[in-house]
């Protein structure tokens, strides 16, 4: 309900109705962070979601805005009057008098003064003060953009170490038949005691190549979770192995000078001008007025008193000493250092932009050359000696060699695609969120 004028328990009402519904919206927001359970299966959207409401550094840059909104609010205000109360020509040896207090030998004196502004100081202040608000808006933007990309790597992250950890198990369990086997054989005397030490020796690998995988993969989960704030759930957090197959999304129509840090950073470059032309307009002297009241009432013992007068100063501040030089040089340093960082972040942001599409490039070219061309080969090389050593043809070293190719092709297939994933996360990313 809006209240025209509100008196000073409204006021009250109205300021305590405010925090209460920020405490609970505070405490809600927080608590729903604290006690959701991921799902059993965590895909993009719903882990963008949480970011956006649980991350940390999105919350902590989300809390810049309310200081720079506050910091609107103080610039738009007009600085308060002074009221001042005085006593004066007390003659302790005549006294002050009978009677009541406004026919005693006293001169009450009430003086009220308001600081005036000139040269709208008050109008830039606000101006600059709106740019940083603005500016730290944009902030929100780009933290939530770069902890989007940051997430969805570690989504990617997650899900190729998962994907590994499977593969790595197949083989292990693949020379573990391989074993038994030879045990048999060994038994029967069909297979040297060398050869089925050889084979121990690849399979202890392959052994600690999945216990290496599945500590990265606790590893990748707690950094998934850290940035989901979802550290007690670490272990239960499983990604989609969806993403690792993503979809570009189209570039035409992008800009990248429209990137929110680049927004952000010439807001900054406005409210640094406004700056300058603040400490400027401080050469235009603010005045002080004032109105004074005196009573000093005529009685017997005071023949000279003046009864009730009413006086009116102004007072203009002097600048013999200085002329803000100090204040002017600063502001226009400050203003040649917001468009040298906005220089920057624009350059910054045109190298990214290249360097994602160069990498998107070379991820897609080598991906291609790995499915297309070293997969088959190696799956083409692994059929023929499994089959050439079951005949006696080839030897164990042959065949050891050959699933030691075709289990680091597929190793390398699986990087390539997480690679791809995660440049073409990130460009899509940027683009979405420009």
């Amino acid at each position: 309900m809006f209240v025209k004028n509100p008196s000073f328990k409204q006021k009250l009402i109205i300021l305590m109705s405010a925090v209460s519904t920020l405490s609970f919206t505070n405490a809600y927001a927080a608590g729903t962070c604290d006690s959701d359970l991921p799902p059993k299966i965590l895909n993009k959207d719903v882990a963008i979601q949480r970011l956006m409401q649980c991350n940390r550094d999105i919350i902590d840059i989300k809390r810049a805005v309310n200081g720079n909104e506050a910091n609107l609010k103080i610039a738009g205000e007009t600085q308060n009057p002074n009221l001042t109360l005085g006593l004066g020509e007390l003659n302790p040896k005549l006294g002050i008098g009978s009677g009541n207090y406004f026919d005693k030998a006293v001169d009450t004196s009430v003086r009220y003064e308001q600081l005036i502004e000139r040269g709208n100081k008050r109008e830039l202040r606000m101006k600059a003060a709106q740019s940083q608000v603005a500016a730290s808006q944009q902030d929100v933007t780009d933290i939530e953009r770069q902890q989007s990309i940051i997430l969805l790597n570690a989504m990617v992250d997650l899900a190729a170490v998962n994907e590994r950890t499977n593969l790595l198990s197949e083989v292990t369990m693949l020379y573990q038949e391989t074993l038994r086997a030879n045990t048999v054989r060994a038994e029967k005397g069909d297979l040297p005691p060398i050869d089925a030490k050889r084979q121990e020796i690849d399979a202890n690998r392959a052994q600690l190549d999945l216990h290496q995988a599945q500590a990265e993969a606790k590893d990748a989960q707690l950094k998934l979770a850290v940035l989901l704030g979802w550290e007690s759930q670490a272990n239960n957090l499983q990604v989609d192995s969806a993403i690792l197959d993503v979809m570009p999304l189209d570039t035409n129509g992008f800009d990248v000078n429209n990137r929110a840090d680049i927004r952000a950073a010439k807001l900054r470059l406005e409210a640094a001008s406004s700056g300058r032309d603040i400490s400027q307009a401080q050469l235009k002297s603010d005045v002080t007025a004032g109105v004074q009241y005196d009573h000093w009432p005529t009685t017997q013992h005071n023949t000279t008193g003046t009864g009730d007068t009413i006086g009116f100063t102004i007072g203009i501040p002097l600048n013999i000493n200085h002329h803000f030089e100090g204040e002017i040089t600063r502001a226009n340093n400050d203003y040649d250092t917001a468009q040298d960082q906005l220089e920057r972040t624009q350059a910054n942001a045109k190298a990214d932009w290249l360097r994602i599409n160069t990498e998107i490039e070379t991820a897609e070219d080598n991906l291609h050359i790995l499915q297309s061309e070293e997969m088959p080969r190696a799956e083409d090389v692994a059929r023929t000696v499994e089959l050439g050593y079951k005949k006696g043809a080839l030897s164990l070293l042959d065949l050891l060699d050959a699933r030691r190719i075709l289990r680091q092709a597929r190793l390398d297939v699986l990087s390539a695609r997480a690679t791809l994933a995660r440049a073409l996360l990130s460009r899509n990313q940027s683009i979405s969120a420009n």
